[in-house]
C-alpha cells in the first residue's frame, strides 16, 4: 500500500526568510532560554493560532498573532513541561509523526488550551488571555494521559472536560476535569482501552488511532482508527457520554461505507449528526450517525493519501489535504450529504502540508496550515467557494532560530482562537 511511504514524502525545500524573532518561555534540559521581546500584540491583532514542536528534547506550544489581513507573526514559544516523540514509519522522521490530527486543542468557552506530550505520556493545560491570545499561562502540572503516546485531545462544548487519545502499546481514551486554576484532574470511569496491537511509540501510519473529538452536543466521544486494510478494517467509533461525564462501557464502532478503508481525521458537518472523515485509501468518507442512511465513501481522483481536514463556515467548504500537499475543496449538501469536489489545488506539492484550522477575519475565512516539510506556516484566503489563494508563507525555522530554538518536520497541530 502506498500510504505508508507517501505520507512522509517531501519533494522540495523552500527557504523563505522572514525576519521575525520570538520570546521563549521555560527550559529545555535545564538550559535557560532567553526571553526576546519582539512585535507585541497590537490593536490590529484579531486572534492567534497554535501548534507544537513535538521535539524529543522538549515540547513547546508555539503561538502566533493573526492580524487584520489574516497574516501571522510568531510571538511566543511555551514549554509544556513534557517531551515529544515521533512515531515509527520505516525509519523516516518526516511530517505527521503522530499519524493523526488534534494534538493541540482550544476551548473558546473557558479560554483554555491543551497539548499532548507524546514522549512523556502526559497532557499539558494552558490558560489563554482572551484579549491577548498569544499570551498563554501553564496551569498546574502536566498529567498522565491514562495510557502511552498521547496524540490527540478534545474539549467538550462547555470546556470543562478534556479527553485524550493514547496511541501506543497502552491505547485508548481518558478524560479529565478542567480547572482554570489548578489544571487537569482525572475523571472517574472515563479510561477505556481499545486493545489495538501497537508499540510505544506507535508504528504507522496504518493500524493507528488518529483523532478524538466530542460531538457538537458533547453526547458522544468519537475516535477514528485507520485500521490495516483489508485485514483489519478501520472505523469511526464512539462512546456515549453520561450526564456526569462518565463514558459508556460499550464502544460503538462503525465501518465506513463500501470502498472506505482508513478513517483518519474527523470534521463535523454543521447541524447534522454526521461527519466528514478523511480516508487515505480513496479520499474521504461521510458517516451519518442519524440513522438516515446517508453515509458514503467518496473517491478523489489523483489523491495521494488524504489525511487532514477542516471546515470554512463562510464558504461552506471542507478543506482536505493529502500527503503530497494537494488541497481539495469539497462541498457537502446539507440535506442529502452528497458531496462534490469543487477545488483541487496542486501548487503546494512538496511543502509537507498537514494540520489546518480556519478563522474568520473581517468577514473572510483564512486557513492556517502547518507546512511541516519546510518548517513553515502557510496562510490561505478563502474569499469564495473554489477561490483558495496563498497569501503568506511564514518561515517558522528562521523565526525561532534567532531565539535559539530548533524546530523540524516533527511539528504538528494547528488550532485557531479569535480574540475577545
Amino acid at each position: 500500500m502506498k500510504h505508508a511511504t507517501s505520507l512522509l514524502s517531501i519533494f522540495a525545500i523552500v527557504d523563505v526568510a522572514i525576519g521575525n524573532t520570538i520570546s521563549l518561555s521555560g527550559k529545555v534540559n535545564s538550559r535557560p532560554l532567553t526571553n526576546i521581546q519582539v512585535s507585541s500584540a497590537s490593536g490590529s491583532t484579531v486572534g492567534s493560532v497554535y501548534w507544537m514542536t513535538n521535539e524529543a528534547d522538549g515540547n513547546y506550544v508555539l503561538a502566533a498573532d493573526v492580524d487584520t489581513n489574516g497574516q501571522v507573526n510568531l510571538r511566543e514559544a511555551y514549554a509544556t513541561g513534557g517531551v515529544g516523540l515521533h512515531g515509527i514509519n520505516g525509519g523516516t522522521t518526516g511530517p505527521d509523526g503522530l499519524f493523526g490530527q488534534g494534538c493541540v486543542a482550544v476551548s473558546n468557552a473557558t479560554n483554555m488550551l491543551a497539548a499532548v506530550n507524546p514522549g512523556s505520556g502526559t497532557v499539558s493545560l494552558f490558560s489563554v488571555d482572551p484579549s491577548n491570545p498569544s499570551n498563554l499561562t501553564l496551569v498546574g502540572e502536566p498529567v498522565g494521559s491514562g495510557g502511552q503516546w498521547p496524540t490527540s485531545v478534545t474539549f467538550n462544548s462547555a470546556g470543562n472536560t478534556l479527553c485524550a487519545l493514547n496511541g501506543g502499546e497502552i491505547n485508548g481514551v481518558s478524560c479529565f476535569s478542567v480547572s482554570q486554576t489548578s489544571g487537569l484532574s482525572p475523571l472517574a470511569d472515563t479510561t477505556r482501552y481499545l486493545g489495538i496491537n501497537q508499540t510505544t511509540p506507535a508504528a504507522g501510519p496504518t493500524n493507528t488511532v488518529s483523532q478524538i473529538l466530542f460531538s457538537s452536543d458533547s453526547s458522544k466521544l468519537l475516535v477514528a482508527y485507520s485500521g490495516t486494510a483489508p485485514t483489519t478494517p478501520g472505523y469511526l467509533g464512539y462512546y456515549d457520554v453520561g450526564v456526569n461525564g462518565t463514558l459508556s462501557k460499550n464502544f460503538t464502532a462503525i465501518a465506513p461505507a463500501a470502498g472506505g478503508a482508513l478513517p483518519f481525521s474527523i470534521t463535523p458537518i454543521p447541524n447534522q449528526d454526521a461527519y466528514l472523515v478523511t480516508d487515505p485509501a480513496l479520499g474521504f468518507d461521510v458517516f451519518d450517525l442519524s440513522g438516515a442512511n446517508r453515509s458514503s465513501a467518496v473517491t478523489i481522483n489523483g489523491q495521494g493519501a488524504t489525511c487532514w481536514s477542516t471546515y470554512s463556515p463562510n464558504t461552506g467548504s471542507y478543506l482536505l489535504i493529502d500527503a503530497q500537499g494537494r488541497i481539495f475543496e469539497v462541498d457537502v449538501d446539507a440535506t442529502t450529504l452528497q458531496s462534490t469536489v469543487i477545488g483541487n489545488y496542486t501548487q503546494f506539492l512538496g511543502d509537507g502540508l498537514i494540520d489546518s484550522d480556519v478563522m474568520s477575519v473581517n468577514g473572510t475565512d483564512y486557513m492556517f496550515t502547518l507546512a511541516a516539510g519546510i518548517s513553515s506556516l502557510e496562510v490561505f484566503a478563502l474569499p469564495a467557494p473554489g477561490k483558495l489563494q496563498l497569501v503568506q508563507q511564514f518561515n517558522i525555522s528562521a523565526a525561532v532560530g534567532t531565539a535559539g530554538l530548533t524546530v523540524s518536520s516533527s511539528m504538528q497541530g494547528m488550532v485557531a482562537y479569535t480574540r475577545k
